[in-house]
């Protein structure tokens, strides 16, 4: 235990009293299905009487299903293998993430950043299903917000990053419009 907050899963942290680094995995289990899966059903899907062309005969609807599937797969060998790392030092915050290219990385200077806090994104699927991520957003000098991390699996993950900046930066918590309640 750190402080008074666990170590949120998939979370490793380097606290030194010069800078904080965190890094978190991205892996979950069920991308190793869609990898083995996709190319599968983008073969067969291809070799069917339902698409006109083969691979040998390269169609607009194959070029299609070969780029979908391809996305696929890459989508989740960086599901699988990426991790997202948090460098924290009294100049700046730097957020990258790899080792494949997946996001944009940020760099902040520690003077524009005033607050940060977390929300709550969730994405509509049909059926009334919903996926939940949680998200670490900054408020900057200039008062533009803008978002520190995504994706986050739990909201302990982001109060617990939150906390820790917030901590190593000296800037007092304020409650902000429409983040996650505290407690």
């Amino acid at each position: 235990m750190i402080g008074e907050i666990d170590i949120p899963k998939n979370m490793h942290l380097v606290e030194k009293s010069d800078r904080l680094e965190f890094e978190y995995t991205w892996f979950k289990a069920k991308y190793i299905l869609s990898l083995i899966s996709s190319p599968v059903f983008t073969y067969f899907l291809i070799q069917s009487e339902f698409i006109k062309g083969d691979f040998y005969q390269l169609t607009p609807p194959v070029l299609i299903l070969i780029a979908f599937g391809v996305f696929i797969v890459y989508y989740s060998l960086a599901k699988l293998l990426n991790t997202t790392n948090i460098h924290v030092n009294n100049q700046e915050i730097r957020v990258y993430s790899g080792p494949l290219p997946f996001s944009k990385n940020l760099n902040l200077k520690k003077s524009d950043v005033k607050q940060l806090y977390v929300t709550q994104h969730r994405i509509g699927h049909r059926y009334y299903v919903y996926a939940t991520t949680y998200q670490i957003n900054v408020i900057l000098s200039d008062k533009n917000v803008i978002t520190l991390v995504k994706g986050l699996d739990t909201p302990q993950q982001g109060r617990f990053i939150e906390n820790k900046i917030e901590d190593f930066l000296n800037i007092t918590d304020i409650h902000v419009e429409g983040e996650l309640d505290k407690n």
